[in-house]
């Protein structure tokens, strides 16, 4: 019955840690995705201008 307690008690533990992860990273996810985007873009028209 402990080990049943103590494993339950670690998966409500995780999702707290997971739920305020999400919490801290959520406001910042548009900008990420935005920025990632411009990396692609930019990446993609270096690779073109300096191809051999």
């Amino acid at each position: 019955m402990a080990k049943a307690r103590n494993f339950l008690l670690l998966l409500l533990l995780a999702a707290l840690a997971i739920r305020a992860a999400w919490m801290a990273i959520e406001p910042i996810l548009p900008y990420l995705v935005s920025g990632l985007a411009v990396l692609l873009v930019l990446g993609f028209v270096y690779y073109r201008f300096t191809r051999w």
